[in-house]
């Protein structure tokens, strides 16, 4: 998948631009604050549907503005070619509450955000991506269900089922708990576990198959980038798993919706007096977590901040090859100011083991050292030119970059000109 060009109007800071891309690298450099996240946020929203920065989508609109536009040229590997587009606007009375999101492909509009899923398809690494390990697990579980709805559009779909009966099932409760448990009120309850365990159980087999195969990969990969120094390991941890019969934990397939369902309403019956006393969904995918382990030892607490950041590289690396497998393409590689928080060896070891049929994105506030060298090493193995952008408070200042030569980059010779 190659992304031709992207038109964006009164998005973030972006007041009014056309750009049309390279096949190959495409260099977004500036300043902190000129805008350079904005570009690649607005190709995350086109393949996502979804924002990487914020759930408040009132944000994505330009100060003052009622509306933003998106619009986006992709081209298969066959030569066949679609057209993406969102469009954010506020009602007259600019109520942020009232915000419509829509989204076009080839023009028309679709009627669910999961139709645009596949046509588009990215891998990102975010510098905030390099806190995988430290964050909160919401951050983990984020990760991987983006990770996972690029690997298989189902999981869109089983996600907003899940969290839609979630949220009836917690309204329910807080009104139980303001007027009292009524008779009635147990038999919604039933049913809304019902359906939370048979929604969540398909969440929950996604993940967990997901992570079986990307864990098998970036052990590997991990394995590789340290030298074999440690062993890395991940599994999906069920927070309902924590106390479930032995009987009903048995997952030899983790892609089993069945024996997830069962594991979630056993969980659910096993917990009801609790939700009752709290007012709060305490079973649920929403609980849950993902275990990273270096040589057997949680790497989330005592890993060292350069293994951390090796896992958070093996994984999005072992994300890209997983999901260009899934394709038989190369998904396009978003990367923001991850050079900037990595070190020059990690640096390199990211860029060179990119295949040079990738697209990339990459932002950076300057090219220097071995990332320059690496940089310049991957445009020299890749048969398309590349492109540099300077972002400039929303502005982009574009530069074709002829093929480099076999010889040792400068800077301005990279960038020529900027």
């Amino acid at each position: 998948m190659k992304l031709h060009g992207l038109t964006a109007r009164r998005f973030r800071n972006i007041t009014d631009q056309t750009l049309r891309f390279s096949p190959g690298v495409n260099l977004i450099l500036g300043e902190n604050g000129q805008g350079k996240t904005n570009l690649l946020e607005a190709i995350y929203l086109l393949s996502y549907t979804r924002s990487p920065r914020t759930r408040q989508e009132r944000e994505l609109l330009m100060a003052g503005s009622q509306e933003a536009m998106l619009s986006a040229t992709v081209m298969t590997r066959g030569g066949a070619g679609c057209e993406l587009g969102a469009r954010l606007s506020l009602s007259e009375n600019n109520d942020a509450s009232r915000l419509k999101t829509s989204f076009l492909l080839n023009a028309s509009p679709v009627r669910t955000r999961s139709a645009l899923l596949g046509h588009a398809p990215t891998v990102s690494f975010f510098n905030t991506d390099l806190l995988l390990l430290r964050g909160a697990p919401d951050y983990r579980r984020q990760w991987l269900d983006a990770a996972i709805v690029q690997y298989d559009k189902r999981h869109f779909t089983h996600l907003a089922d899940y969290q839609r009966v979630r949220q009836q099932k917690a309204r329910l409760l807080k009104t139980a708990l303001e007027t009292g448990m009524s008779g009635d009120a147990r038999a919604q309850l039933a049913i809304w576990n019902d359906q939370l365990a048979q929604t969540g159980g398909r969440v929950n087999a996604l993940r967990a198959d997901y992570l079986k195969r990307l864990g098998a990969r970036a052990s590997l990969t991990y394995a590789d980038l340290s030298a074999g120094r440690e062993t890395l390991t991940m599994q999906y941890r069920c927070h309902a798993l924590a106390d479930a019969p032995t009987a009903c934990a048995d997952l030899s397939d983790p892609a089993d919706e069945t024996a997830w369902a069962q594991i979630l309403a056993e969980a659910l019956t096993r917990r009801e007096p609790e939700e009752w006393r709290r007012a709060a969904c305490l079973v649920g995918p929403h609980r849950d977590d993902v275990d990273f382990a270096l040589d057997g030892l949680d790497a989330c607490a005592y890993g060292s901040q350069g293994q951390q950041r090796t896992v958070a590289l093996a994984l999005k690396l072992s994300e890209l090859a997983l999901l260009s497998e899934r394709l038989g393409d190369w998904p396009a590689l978003l990367l923001d100011d991850v050079m900037a928080e990595l070190d020059p060896k990690r640096q390199s070891e990211l860029i060179d083991r990119l295949d040079p049929g990738i697209q990339v994105f990459l932002t950076t506030t300057h090219l220097e050292g071995r990332l320059k060298e690496a940089v310049g090493r991957l445009m020299r193995a890749s048969d398309a030119t590349a492109a540099a952008f300077e972002a400039r408070g929303g502005a982009y200042c574009e530069r074709a970059l002829a093929p480099v030569s076999l010889a040792p980059l400068s800077e301005e010779a990279l960038v020529s000109g900027l």
